[in-house]
């Protein structure tokens, strides 16, 4: 776990150190391209269940609180009430889905394809995680 350096003239952690976990998680090759503008599904494909994986374990490895436990990721990634930040690993071929979000109407789901530099700086931005020991 990384500390936050309070005297540093980086902030902790480093963008560098959120590419590393990143590249670790997805096992993407060393010669990968990763920038601040680099999308985790679009461009590393990291999407789904994956993505949520992603953001606990990052959580847990920079020790912060990125969801909260009442609105999940919302409130961290100013998301609205049909924005996600990942799509959906399941198949809808037949358009099920959708159809019965219109016959709700429900607005159509928006997703907010998350950068890396995103991903960092709800990391830089994030409370710490609270500590789970136990006072007696």
């Amino acid at each position: 776990m990384l500390a936050r350096c309070a005297n540093r003239d980086e902030p902790s952690p480093t963008f560098q150190d959120v590419e590393a976990f990143v590249r670790d998680f997805a096992a993407l090759r060393r010669n990968q391209v990763i920038t601040p503008d680099t999308r985790l599904e679009n461009d590393l494909g990291i999407t789904g269940d994956d993505g949520d994986e992603l953001l606990q374990k990052a959580a847990t490895h920079f020790g912060v609180q990125l969801a909260d436990p009442v609105h999940g990721y919302r409130p961290t990634f100013g998301l609205g009430e049909n924005e996600y930040l990942f799509n959906s690993e399941g198949l809808d071929l037949l358009g099920i889905g959708e159809l019965i979000r219109r016959l709700r109407k429900q607005p159509p789901e928006v997703i907010r394809d998350l950068t890396m530099e995103e991903l960092h700086n709800a990391i830089l931005h994030a409370p710490p995680k609270p500590s789970s020991s136990k006072h007696r």
